[in-house]
């Protein structure tokens, strides 16, 4: 599970600008490399932290194509369990939608029976359009309909905003269209929770089985990413994952790719379909490898905070034998930290509010671990880190210093000093009394003197 607020850049020497984008549910700093990206629109998630570090025009308007069998590829398998044991019948309702409309295909035909398992290979690997059909029309309860309702409930529970489906396979259609970023959420949802979408998506060549109308090992199927063949465009950290390529969508391409332990998820769209001297263009291929190898070489994994960091003191009162405190973060927090950016640019900011007295004391004892701050640690604007200040070790209560304040509490509480004031009136009192008393005495005596003196 926070939205981007402000946009902020500057230049670390002259490789990386630091640019702010506004991105829903979560917030991100995200970097602009220093070359040019021919694609209309790109994301890349690095998959160990969960962050964005480069986006171009992640929510503009864009046609997916083929990238659409992701999205299939998740449905069947929220609905699929035993891809090998389940089989499907190519239904004639399947060919006619794709009549007449040029769709890439494997070659299989109406009435063919085909395992779960190779409908998904070839499907997301071949990108085979009559393979999607078969699985939308099957695990749509015959109906390619609900299953694309289907895609879109899914689409819509995973967090896409901009996407929707009109089709399993991806071809052309006004009403079918979708984002970047939201093609990055489905695919890092691919991936995060589906095993044998990896399995299938990332595997480079691929023999279909036997049907009732093919023969074993009728035909070897290669994946369409040409960064995973040897070849021209080969690149070794990619993987998979899917290509989509129309004249109204231009050339999009879904993979990823690790190197030295760190792992990347990368989403171009809109690639140009043809250079200026009418050649075909594969600038997907040159984005998606620049964009691969600026991350490599740019990002690492820095500790930017550290549980033993001594980051501030505060006093204790009543403590033995200590006055103060010292305060540590509770975790280490690392992130991914471009090497060109100087740390000096980094923002801490110490907050002790609500877990202090007025005087900004705190009143022993103290136990080691005990929260008694926040620490923020943020750049341009923008929070990297907020965790808890603790007490790095323990102080104990000084008894001597909690009686003596005990007493002095004690003497200035209302209770003694009604004591003091009852006590101070009752010895006025007493004196009054004595006072009064001793002159009635006196009085009593001086008159029994007159009466003696009369009898005389």
């Amino acid at each position: 599970m926070r939205s981007m607020k402000k946009t902020a850049a500057f230049i670390a020497a002259v490789l990386v600008y630091i640019t702010v984008f506004c991105v829903p549910a979560s917030a991100y700093i995200t970097f602009t490399p220093n070359f040019t990206v021919s694609s209309e629109a790109a994301v890349l998630i690095n998959l160990d932290k969960d962050t964005i570090l480069y986006e171009k025009n992640p929510t503009k308007k864009m046609y997916p194509a083929s990238l659409t069998k992701i999205m299939t590829a998740i449905v069947v398998l929220d609905h699929v369990t035993d891809l090998d044991n389940t089989k499907y019948e190519a239904p004639l309702a399947v060919f006619d939608d794709l009549y007449g409309k040029n769709p890439s295909a494997v070659g299989y035909s109406r009435g063919e029976i085909i395992t779960v398992n190779d409908l998904m290979y070839s499907m997301l690997m071949y990108s085979a359009c009559e393979s999607a059909g078969i699985l939308a029309y099957n695990v749509g309860g015959d109906s390619i309909q609900n299953f694309v309702d289907m895609m879109n409930q899914k689409a819509e529970e995973i967090g896409c905003t901009g996407t929707h489906f009109v089709n399993p396979h991806g071809l052309y259609d006004d009403e079918q269209y979708t984002n970047a970023r939201d093609m990055a959420i489905i695919a890092k949802y691919a991936v995060d929770n589906y095993p044998k979408f990896v399995e299938i998506a990332t595997t480079t060549e691929y023999t279909l089985h036997a049907t009732n109308y093919h023969e074993e090992g009728w035909t070897t199927i290669h994946h369409t990413n040409a960064m995973t063949l040897k070849g021209e465009f080969y690149y070794e950290p990619a993987r998979g994952l899917k290509t989509g390529t129309l004249d109204e969508s231009g050339r999009n391409l879904v993979s990823m790719a690790s190197k030295d332990g760190n792992n990347y998820l990368l989403v171009t769209m809109c690639a140009p379909m043809y250079n200026e001297d009418g050649t075909k263009a594969n600038d997907q291929y040159t984005d998606q490898k620049n964009i691969y190898e600026w991350a490599f070489n740019t990002f690492s994994y820095e500790k930017i905070v550290g549980n033993t960091q001594e980051v501030t003191e505060i006093p204790v009162k009543l403590g033995e034998n200590a006055e103060h405190v010292l305060l540590v973060p509770s975790e280490d927090f690392y992130t991914l930290w471009p090497n060109t950016l100087d740390k000096s640019n980094l923002k801490y900011e110490i907050n002790t509010d609500g877990y202090l007295d007025q005087d900004g004391a705190v009143l022993a004892p103290v136990k080691k671990g005990q929260v008694l701050g926040k620490y923020t640690i943020s750049l341009s604007g923008e929070v990297l880190c907020s965790t808890d200040l603790v007490a790095k070790d323990d102080v104990e209560l000084s008894q001597l210093e909690y009686n003596i304040m005990k007493a002095k509490a004690f003497v200035g509480s209302f209770w003694f000093k009604a004591a003091i004031a009852a006590a101070a009136a009752l010895v006025i009192l007493y004196i009054v009394v004595y006072i009064l008393a001793t002159k009635k005495r006196k009085r009593r005596i001086k008159k029994v003197s007159s009466r003696s003196r009369r009898r005389m």
